[in-house]
C-alpha cells in the first residue's frame, strides 16, 4: 500500500468511527500556547509529556525522552547525548527551551554537544508546531521543545521530593532532592554512570567492510580481518557524570509578581569516536606486539582501541519573570522574561598532528542574554498577543593546537524580533494567525577578514479548523518561514576534533526559506483521543552538510586520504510525512486498561533527487498499562523499520523491535513513597537510530534493569 493510500485509509477510519465515540473529554491545557487553552481548542499541533511520563526517563538525554512520540526522534552521540529531531530535522531548526526561554547551551552547534535541560526539575515537556511556535522564533514549520521547570511554577505545592535510582547496564546511580517551602524552592541532582554494555559489536559489518575498502584504496596490500560478532561487551568511552543545583523565589501578589530562578549544572562525558576490537581493525597492532613480546607495545596496541573526546561543561543561568495581570492601556496584561546564561565547555582529544600524537584541548565559551516581553488583550473578538524579543550571544573558542584546532571563530550575534499572534473562536470555526519580523546579525573574522552578514526575516503562519459533533476537529495550517544561517554554518573552518572531521562554512549562504502545510483530524472523548496529521515542508536553499574533497587552503587539504571534510551547502529540498496517535481506555473484567498506538513516517529529498541524510525510519509504537491492586504495570513496544533511503555516504540502518516493561508500587503504609522497577530493551536488541551520527560505530545500550525509590512528603 503506497503512502497516499495509507493516509486515505487512516482518515477514512477516523471519519467512520466518530459517530460511535462518546463526546465527553478531559481537557489538557497547552502551556506553550499564549492563552493557555485546551489542546482540543489549539490549532497548532502539540505533544505533551506530564511529570508521570518524565519520571521514568530523568536519567537520559532529552531526545531519549521524546523518542516515543510520533514524528519525534533522537539523534544520539553516545549515551550522554540525544538531541530531538522533529519531522526529520533538528539542530538550529528546532529550539530547545526551558520555561519558554532558549536554554543557552551549544547543543545546536554540533551533534556531539548535549542539551542541558534538567529533567529532574522538569514537570512537563511540550512539543509545539504550527502558528503558535512563531512566538519563540522561526519554528512554525519545524517546532520547539519547551520544558517547564517546577522551580518557576508559583503554584508548585509545598513539600520535599527525594529520589534514589540505579541502573545495572552502566552501574548508574541517581540521587536528587527538591524542596519547596513557602515562596522559595531548592533542588540538587547528581548522576554517575560507567561505560554502557552493548549487545553486539560497536561497529556494523557494513561499516567495517567500507572502512576496509578505503584502506585498500590507499594500500592495495592491506588485508582486513574478518568481521566476527563478539556478542555482549562493554563500550569504552561512554561514561558520564552530572551534578546540578537550582533555587528560586517568588515575590509580589496576584496582580504583579516576580519570579527568579538560579541554576547551575556541571557535566563530564566522553564522546566515543569508535568502538573497535582487538581481533578486528586493531588486529595488526596486536599481532606486532605479541610477536615482539614487548609489554610497552602491548599497551600501545590496547590504547589504539581507546577513542574518545573528553567533554566537560559548566552552565549557570539566571531567569527572571515579571507578570502584571492588570490592564495596561489597551492590553489586559504583560509578561517579561529575562535570562542570562554563562556556558563553558572543554573538549580534550588525542590526534596526530605533523606525525606526532598530540593532546588537543578546545574550549568553547558562550555568554547569552535573552529578553522577551509580551502584551495580551482582546481586539474585535481576537485574543491577541504582541511582543518583542532581543537576543545577544558572544561565542568564543580557542584550541591548544593553534590553527589546527580552529573550528568556529569568535562570533558576536544579535537578533531583534517583533511578533504578533491571534486566535478567534467563531463557534464552529477556529482561526489562528501569527506574524514575526526578525533582524539577525553575526560578526566574526572569517577568511582573514571581518565578516558581518545580516538577515531580515519575515515569518507568517495561519491555521483554520472546523469543530464538528463528537469533539471532532478537522483543520490545517500553512506557514511561510525564513531562517538565517547559524554562526556555525556561516563561519566554521577547521577541525572539529571531538567528531574527527573538518567543517567548512560559508558567509555567502542565503537565508533558508520554507513553505509548509499540515492537515489533521483530531478526536477527543472521555477516555482517549486520536490524531492523524499529514505534513509537507518545501525548502528553498536548505542548508546541510555534504562531503568535500576539493578544498585546499592553508593547513587544510581535503584531498588527503585521512582528512574528512564537510561543507555547509545549500539546495532545495522537500520533507513529507504523516503521523497517527491513538490513546484510549477500556474496561476488561472490571479492570481499567490504558492503551496507546502510534505510527509516523517521514521522507526527505533534495532537488537533485538524492535523499536527505539522517531521516528517521518509519516507526510503530504500542503501549498498554493497567493496575493490579496497588501495582501499576506498563508494557511498551516500538517497531522501527529498516532505513534504506540513505543520503550521500550514508549506510543503510537495520530496523529493530524495542520492548520495555515497568511497574510501580505505592505502599499504603508509607504515604508518598513510590517504588519502581523497569527493564529497558528487555530482549537485548541491537538498536541503532538512523538519526545518530554514531549509528554505525556504537549501538544503543543493551538490557538495562532499573530500580527507583521516590519519597514525597
Amino acid at each position: 500500500m503506497n503512502r497516499k493510500m495509507q493516509v486515505a485509509a487512516l482518515l477514512g477510519a477516523t471519519m467512520l468511527g466518530t459517530s460511535a465515540w462518546a463526546q465527553e473529554t478531559d481537557e489538557i491545557i497547552v502551556l506553550s500556547s499564549p492563552f493557555k487553552k485546551a489542546a482540543t481548542e489549539v490549532i497548532s499541533t502539540t505533544e505533551i509529556l506530564t511529570a508521570e511520563d518524565i519520571e521514568g526517563s530523568i536519567d537520559g538525554p532529552l531526545g531519549n525522552l521524546l523518542d516515543n512520540l510520533p514524528g519525534v526522534s533522537s539523534a544520539g552521540y553516545g549515551p550522554a547525548v540525544g538531541q530531538p529531531v522533529i519531522r526529520g530535522v533538528g539542530g538550529y531548526r528546532v529550539d530547545v527551551m526551558q520555561n519558554s526561554m532558549t536554554i543557552g547551551d551549544i547543543s545546536s552547534t554540533s551533534g556531539d554537544h548535549t542539551n542541558t535541560m534538567s529533567l529532574f526539575d522538569t514537570e512537563r515537556v511540550e512539543v509545539l508546531k504550527g502558528p503558535a511556535a512563531l512566538r519563540y522564533g522561526a519554528y512554525a514549520a519545524t517546532g520547539v521543545v519547551n520544558g517547564f521547570n517546577r522551580h518557576l511554577n508559583a503554584d508548585t505545592e509545598e513539600g520535599t521530593d527525594v529520589l534514589f535510582g540505579f541502573g545495572d547496564n552502566a552501574d548508574e546511580t541517581i540521587t536528587g532532592v527538591f524542596t519547596r517551602q513557602g515562596r522559595f524552592s531548592l533542588s540538587a541532582f547528581s548522576q554517575d554512570a560507567d561505560n554502557i554494555t552493548i549487545p553486539t559489536n560497536g561497529e556494523t559489518e557494513a561499516y567495517h567492510a567500507r572502512e576496509c575498502e578505503h584502506k585498500q584504496e590507499v594500500d592495495p596490500a592491506h588485508v582486513c580481518p574478518a568481521y566476527t560478532d563478539e556478542g555482549e561487551q562493554e563500550a569504552a568511552n561512554t561514561e558520564s557524570e552530572t551534578t546540578g543545583f537550582a533555587a528560586a523565589g517568588h515575590f509580589g501578589d496576584d496582580e504583579t509578581n516576580l519570579s527568579v530562578m538560579l541554576s547551575s549544572q556541571e557535566m563530564d562525558y566522553i564522546v566515543p569516536h569508535e568502538h573497535k576490537h582487538k581481533d578486528q581493525d586493531n588486529a595488526e597492532a596486536q599481532d606486532d606486539a605479541e610477536a615482539q613480546d614487548d609489554a610497552e607495545a602491548q599497551d600501545d596496541a590496547e590504547a589504539e582501541e581507546e577513542h574518545g573526546a573528553e567533554i566537560s561543561l559548566e552552565q549557570q543561568t539566571i531567569h527572571a519573570r515579571l507578570m502584571h495581570n492588570s490592564p495596561i492601556g489597551p492590553f489586559n496584561g504583560f509578561r517579561a522574561d529575562l535570562t542570562s546564561t554563562t556556558f563553558e565547555q572543554s573538549e580534550i582529544v588525542e590526534e596526530e598532528i605533523s606525525g606526532q600524537d598530540v593532546e588537543v584541548t578546545t574550549d568553547f565559551d558562550r555568554e547569552s542574554l535573552n529578553l522577551r516581553g509580551e502584551f495580551t488583550g482582546a481586539f474585535n473578538d481576537w485574543q491577541t498577543l504582541v511582543g518583542f524579543a532581543y537576543r545577544d550571544d558572544k561565542f568564543t573558542s580557542k584550541s591548544s593546537a593553534g590553527d589546527h584546532g580552529f573550528f568556529i571563530p569568535d562570533t558576536d550575534s544579535t537578533s531583534i524580533g517583533l511578533f504578533a499572534f491571534g486566535e478567534r473562536d467563531y463557534g464552529v470555526w477556529l482561526a489562528e494567525l501569527a506574524v514575526r519580523f526578525d533582524n539577525v546579525e553575526a560578526e566574526a573574522e572569517y577568511d582573514g577578514t571581518l565578516s558581518s552578514p545580516s538577515f531580515d526575516l519575515t515569518n507568517i503562519s495561519t491555521g483554520l479548523a472546523r469543530k464538528l459533533d463528537g469533539n471532532l476537529l478537522i483543520g490545517g495550517s500553512v506557514s511561510s518561514t525564513e531562517r538565517a544561517p547559524s554562526p556555525t554554518e556561516l563561519f566554521a573552518e577547521g577541525s572539529h576534533h571531538a567528531v574527527g572531521r573538518i567543517e567548512l562554512g560559508s558567509d555567502k549562504l542565503n537565508k533558508e526559506t520554507s513553505l509548509s502545510a499540515e492537515l489533521y483530524v483530531r478526536k477527543a472523548w472521555e477516555n482517549g483521543r486520536l490524531r492523524v496529521a499529514i505534513f509537507s515542508n518545501d525548502y528553498s536553499d536548505f542548508i546541510y552538510l555534504t562531503g568535500n574533497t576539493d578544498f585546499s587552503e592553508d593547513d587544510i587539504n581535503c584531498s588527503e586520504d585521512d582528512t574528512v571534510c564537510f561543507d555547509y551547502a545549500q539546495q532545495d529540498a522537500e520533507l513529507t510525512g504523516y503521523e497517527l496517535e491513538y490513546k484510549t481506555g477500556f474496561d476488561v473484567g472490571g479492570r481499567m486498561v490504558d492503551a496507546t498506538f502510534s505510527y509516523s513516517s517521514v521522507e526527505g529529498e533534495l532537488a537533485n533527487g538524492g535523499n536527505l541524510p539522517a531521516i528517521p525510519a518509519d516507526k510503530i509504537g504500542f503501549g498498554i498499562g493497567t493496575t493490579f491492586n496497588t501495582i501499576d504495570v506498563q508494557l511498551d513496544v516500538e517497531q522501527v523499520a529498516d532505513q534504506n533511503d540513505t543520503g550521500e555516504e550514508e549506510l543503510a540502518t537495520d530496523g529493530y523491535t524495542s520492548v520495555d516493561i515497568s511497574a510501580s508500587y505505592q505502599p499504603p503504609a508509607y504515604e508518598g513513597l513510590t517504588l519502581s522497577a523497569s527493564i529497558r530493551n528487555l530482549t537485548d536488541e541491537e538498536i541503532r537510530h538512523h538519526t545518530s551520527p554514531l549509528k554505525d560505530k556504537l549501538p544503543e545500550p543493551g538490557q538495562d534493569i532499573r530500580l527507583t525509590a521516590r519519597y514525597k512528603f
